[in-house]
């Protein structure tokens, strides 16, 4: 009988053991910021055609008379644009480097001389008559060069 008891009894504790625990109410979801806007497209990249009509303005606003040797687009996305350059009594190359998206101008390299024979033809009060005078003796050959 005490068995019947204690199981009895233990039958009759064993709810008040349990702890029965309600789940807690979750926290309102908190109104989450937007996702940020995305980046603006890249511009689209100059074509041949604008590169090489960007170049022949350059090449103009320096006073050249321009014909194109060659245009090409690098790897890293830059425009080679190359010129013969002519002036009057002058010629030379001009190379231009563009920025294929930004389209700036990034280098130029000029180089345009006085053609030989043509570096004083327009001097109205030339006093040498064409002989050269005091443009130097020219190249000093043999023994001359020590004479200094």
């Amino acid at each position: 009988m005490r068995i019947v008891l204690l199981l009895l009894g233990g039958l009759l504790l064993a709810p008040g053991c349990v702890v029965h625990s309600r789940p807690l109410p979750r926290p309102a979801p908190r109104p989450q910021r937007p996702p940020p806007p995305p980046p603006p497209p890249r511009p689209s990249a100059m074509s041949y055609d604008e590169a090489v009509d960007r170049g022949f303005r350059e090449c103009r606003a320096r006073r050249y008379e321009c014909k194109l040797k060659e245009a090409h687009r690098t790897g890293n996305d830059v425009w080679k644009v190359k010129f013969h350059a002519f002036a009057p009594g002058a010629r030379g190359k001009l190379h231009l480097d563009f920025d294929a998206y930004s389209r700036n101008l990034l280098r130029v390299d000029e180089n345009v001389k006085a053609r030989r024979g043509d570096w004083d033809d327009d001097d109205w009060d030339d006093d040498d008559h064409g002989h050269g005078h005091g443009r130097g003796r020219g190249k000093k050959k043999g023994h001359a060069r020590h004479d200094d």
